[in-house]
């Protein structure tokens, strides 16, 4: 077979995805609403340490995706005609490999992938909100590797990589030449302590030798800015203590007379996490409406757990803002007229699944859709906000003109409501 055909990135190398992640966003896991069949409950009982011939894992897979992709009709195509081209053919994990990925790419789904055992153990470390490496999120489109995100307190922080800079060369070897598996092994999970990347940005040619270290990926923090206002920054929207830590803060803010949540650059998270912390500052509101395959469309309202006090809200957002972290800004926006600066947002409305599969493998999956309550699609085109700020790199917290224009427009609720009090 051959092995030079291309994969698609994985949604939190997008993150967001990945996008990746890739990411990534870039990998958002459904509640308990989607109802396997029985072919899928079936591969709730297996576990990834077994080992099957990889004839049978292609078959596997084949199955997985004609029972559970969100579109039934698996991009116009006569699935069955995958499993006759290739099924005979499986003699090795590389055939399988390239097998699976050659269907799932016929899907034009970015963020539909074949997880072998490198990628499904970055993305269970992902989806855990920790990593090891040298802290960036990128995605293979074609021949380039594209960093989209740059980790806090990472080595390639520390190196100045940025989003946007592509990577050429792993090592001395050329990364159009080289798998997603081969190039995260040697970033990420290799034996190797360091790595040297050769990158390009703009017209330049960088090249960075970098430490891989054990990074914690931050989800939030908060602070106390001038005039009582709070400003929150969500990194992402991952890991299971993601929406108690939001709650407490909310807690912690709830003096503060107007509120910043900082949503740029993250690149989603988990959508029951997305849900729950919406839930947390609305009040039987919609939250989000979910086009599924299975239960056709329904929608998820608010259910009474608000703890947010009324306030001023402004949300920053930018063209890296994807998936789980729109759901929030759109949420906000449409429910309690948050005031968007900032960019638009990345565009991302498909919600996938990681599957776990037999050989130490996995299926990155797109299961469902999602809607904003205001009813707009925002696949490609994402959430356009209500002041239109770009800004470039900051330096200093003094030069982020987003954040002082959010200032500005708080400062500027607060007082019209100190004047309708004293009338």
């Amino acid at each position: 077979m051959n092995k030079d055909i291309q994969t698609k990135n994985i949604i939190f190398y997008s993150i967001f995805f990945i996008l990746t992640i890739v990411v990534f966003d870039i990998v958002l896991k459904p509640e308990s609403h989607i109802n396997f069949n029985f072919i899928n409950n079936f591969f709730k009982k297996i576990t990834v340490s077994q080992n099957i011939a990889p004839q049978r894992l292609f078959i596997n897979a084949w199955r997985i995706a004609k029972n559970s992709y969100v579109d039934e009709t698996l991009n116009n195509q006569d699935w069955l005609r995958w499993r006759t081209r290739y099924v005979k053919h499986i003699k090795t994990m590389d055939d399988a490999n390239v097998a699976i990925n050659s269907m799932l790419a016929s899907l034009n789904d970015p963020y539909s992938k074949f997880l072998q055992s490198e990628l499904f153990s970055k993305q269970k470390m992902i989806l855990d909100s920790k990593i090891t490496g040298v802290g960036v999120l990128f995605n293979k489109a074609g021949d380039e590797v594209v960093v989209n995100h740059v980790l806090d307190n990472s080595s390639a922080q520390s190196e100045n990589i940025m989003a946007g800079d592509t990577i050429v060369e792993v090592n001395g070897k050329k990364t159009s030449e080289l798998d997603m598996d081969e190039i995260i092994k040697s970033i990420e999970t290799g034996k190797e302590d360091t790595v040297e990347l050769t990158l390009k940005r703009n017209d330049k040619t960088i090249t960075k030798k970098l430490k891989k270290t054990d990074i914690p990926i931050g989800t939030m923090e908060y602070k106390m800015l001038d005039n009582d206002i709070a400003i929150i920054t969500l990194s992402n929207i991952m890991g299971d203590r993601a929406v108690e830590d939001f709650k407490n803060i909310l807690i912690k803010t709830n003096d503060a007379k107007g509120l910043i949540i900082d949503v740029r650059n993250n690149y989603g998270g988990i959508l029951s996490n997305a849900v729950e912390m919406s839930n947390l500052m609305l009040n039987e509101n919609k939250i989000v409406s979910i086009n599924s395959r299975v239960n056709a469309k329904y929608q998820i309202y608010a259910d009474n757990e608000k703890i947010f006090k009324d306030k001023p809200v402004v949300i920053l957002i930018n063209n890296m803002t994807a998936s789980a972290a729109e759901i929030l800004a759109g949420t906000l926006k449409d429910n309690i007229n948050a005031v968007l600066i900032g960019e638009h947002t990345y565009g991302k409305n498909s919600i996938q699944q990681v599957i776990p599969m037999q050989n130490s493998t996995g299926l990155m999956l797109t299961t469902d859709k999602y809607i904003l309550p205001d009813g707009k699609d925002i696949y490609h085109k994402g959430i356009m906000p209500d002041i239109v700020i770009q800004q470039k790199e900051i330096k200093s917290p003094n030069e982020d003109l987003q954040i002082k224009k959010a200032i500005e427009i708080i400062n500027s609720v607060m007082k019209k409501d100190e004047d309708n009090a004293i009338i």
